[in-house]
């Protein structure tokens, strides 16, 4: 694994102003973009760049600069449109309702230099076929009950007819790219899946499922939007940090057990966002302990239980521990400099106040060389505000992440309780099922699955270290698991043939299983 230097120049010279949690994790982890955004940013990318010829293939590491959708006639229609229910409660003709909303529309659409949508005329029979679309396509939007801007609303990505960034426009009708729900998560994700082993195999599934056979609702998007609008400059300023890692192979491979199933692919979405966002958790918490050299982080996960029990309190205990890693990483990261034959030769030198500026300036990108005030202070007081404005900064957006996308996949819950733990929804189950099971598996060797691949501790065998240190009994975890397994029995996913044998079933593959 070689950790990469930073970029030399950014896309936005007003940011970032700290390089620490970027330098770990990557420019960059956020908590306001959701898993949901996350994918939908990521196929943005994949779309641009295979309109370039090159999806999925990084020609230089941390290189990537794509020109995406915009889409903005299509999201006017199905997001900036109150005048449709209006134009459909008069009851006119429908030459009159059609007449009656184009003028409408024509006045309020955002945006658009020419906000002339007639060419919908030929498109559709009636004005009501065009409304019922409408409709469809707000219904199946991705958070389509938010309160975001009608510019930052999403289509379902049937497919590449409905992909766009997101974007600001303003009163005045300018555009502008706006990186607040799609914050770079997504570029981190494509960047992620280009240094994977498997990525080859992945090119082919994702390109061919997604991009070259879209399902056929995006025939009705494609009607809506006309031909295809891009955003006028490109973006770049992607970064990851490391140009291998242990996660980015993990992620590939569920994301290829997934994409493998017998299901259209608009049916596996759901399940590669829950499992990107496992995977992103995971990476967070694993560059931590890389940072503070510590052993990989696991998650002990209650199968929830009526009543309280030692495995909650454990698991309470995991959620806490791993949430506070990221900040300590950061922390860490910084003071390590401390320690560096640099750092000792700055202290040391005639100007030391100057030299420990321009060393930490080159660095992590602060402070001011030109801030009077903050080159006077001591070199030990300087890192000291340095932790302290980069802990301010960090608990802002990345400091969140594991604790927002926890609660987001349904890895994460407070029921039944006042400590938020581990305690992994139905849904949840049936990802970590789709994604490890390729047709069936013995129960215990799932538990065993689990464990190794994504740390999660369920079952007494894996939790071992618990049950040797005093924390809890054997029959803690055994129960924890017997609980376990009649979930997955009640969701479909695990059936019993003997007292000793019970099978976990991967539900889309079950006609394959010998």
């Amino acid at each position: 694994m070689e950790v990469l230097a930073r970029p030399t120049h950014f896309e936005e010279r007003s940011g970032p102003e700290i390089w620490v949690d970027e330098a770990i994790w990557g420019h960059r982890l956020h908590d306001e973009q959701s898993p949901w955004l996350t994918f939908l940013e990521f196929l943005n990318v994949l779309l641009a760049e295979k309109v370039a010829g090159r999806a999925l293939r990084e020609v230089e590491l941390n290189s990537l600069s794509y020109r995406p959708q915009t889409q903005l006639r299509l999201r006017n229609l199905v997001f900036n449109n109150p005048h449709i229910m209006t134009v459909l409660a008069e009851d006119r003709p429908d030459e009159l309702a059609w007449s009656s909303w184009l003028e409408k529309m024509a006045q309020s659409a955002g945006g658009l230099e020419n906000p002339d949508f007639a060419y919908l005329r030929e498109r559709f029979e009636t004005f009501r076929d065009f409304s019922a679309v409408i409709k469809f396509l707000q219904g199946s939007a991705i958070e389509g009950d938010s309160n975001k801007r009608w510019s930052s609303k999403f289509v379902f990505p049937f497919g590449p007819s409905g992909l766009y960034e997101d974007v600001n426009v303003k009163a005045n009708g300018g555009v502008t790219t706006d990186r607040r729900f799609f914050a770079r998560t997504g570029e981190i994700l494509y960047l992620m899946l280009c240094r994977s082993q498997r990525v080859d195999q992945l090119r082919e599934l994702l390109v061919g499922q997604f991009l070259e056979n879209p399902a056929p609702y995006d025939g009705m998007v494609q009607a809506l939007q006309g031909e295809a609008q891009h955003a006028k400059a490109e973006r770049g300023g992607a970064f990851l940090p490391v140009s291998s890692h242990p996660s980015f192979d993990r992620l590939a491979d569920d994301w290829l057990a997934i994409l493998s199933l017998p299901i259209p692919a608009y049916d596996a979405i759901p399940h590669l966002v829950a499992v990107t966002g496992l995977n992103l958790i995971l990476y967070q918490l694993e560059r931590a302990s890389e940072v503070l050299g510590r052993a990989r982080a696991t998650m002990v996960c209650e199968i929830v239980s009526p009543k309280k029990s030692v495995v909650r309190d454990l698991s309470a205990d995991s959620y806490q521990t791993n949430n506070a890693l990221p900040q300590q990483a950061m922390e860490r990261f910084i003071r390590a400099t401390t320690e560096t034959a640099e750092w000792h030769a700055a202290v040391g030198s005639d100007d030391a106040g100057i030299e420990v500026t321009e060393l930490l300036k080159r660095k992590f990108d602060w402070p001011d060389p030109d801030d009077e005030d903050e080159r006077a202070i001591p070199p030990d007081q300087l890192i000291n505000k340095l932790v302290e404005r980069a802990a301010t900064r960090h608990k802002q957006h990345v400091g969140k992440v594991h604790m927002t996308w926890s609660r987001a996949i349904g890895l994460s819950s407070r029921r039944s309780s006042r400590r938020v733990r581990y305690a992994p929804t139905d849904r949840l189950l049936k990802t970590l099922v789709v994604a490890c099971v390729p047709k069936r598996m013995e129960f215990k060797d799932f538990l065993a699955a689990l464990a190794e691949r994504y740390g999660l501790i369920i079952g007494d065998h894996q939790a071992k270290g618990f049950v040797d240190n005093g924390d809890a009994d054997q029959e803690d975890f055994s129960d924890n698991a017997r609980r376990l397994e009649e979930r997955l029995a009640s969701l479909g996913l695990l059936k019993r043939l003997s007292d000793s044998c019970a099978y976990v079933e991967n539900p889309f593959q079950r006609g394959n299983v010998a």
